[in-house]
């Protein structure tokens, strides 16, 4: 199996950060809660950043992690503010890794 990219441990990090301090069910303010609470959001938000898709897209996704995944319904989903922490993602992408996701498209088109 082939070695996992720094690069990729280095986005997929600053994407733990980035949700733990959005945080939409409020228990990273507890120094004992484990910091790995939303990791199985970080890889399919990352797949949605490096298609390109649109923060009104982005924030569909979350409306559905933060309403039916955390179980927080309707009213969870008005506190998150899913579109605004959806424009913080896509602004951080696209200011750090959009080049590193343009290029392994390109070199998967070419092989």
């Amino acid at each position: 199996m082939p070695a996992k990219s720094p690069k990729i441990d280095e986005r997929t990090a600053q994407m733990r950060l980035l949700w733990c301090d959005w945080d939409p069910i409020g228990v990273m303010s507890d120094p004992d809660w484990p910091r790995d609470e939303y990791d199985d959001h970080l890889q399919p938000t990352l797949r949605l950043l490096e298609s390109g898709a649109k923060v009104s897209e982005i924030a569909m996704y979350l409306n559905g992690v933060v309403g039916e995944a955390l179980a927080l319904g309707e009213t969870g989903v008005l506190s998150a503010r899913p579109f605004q922490f959806a424009a913080r993602l896509r602004d951080w992408f696209d200011a750090n890794w959009a080049h590193v996701a343009s290029a392994a498209r390109r070199s998967k088109v070419k092989a």
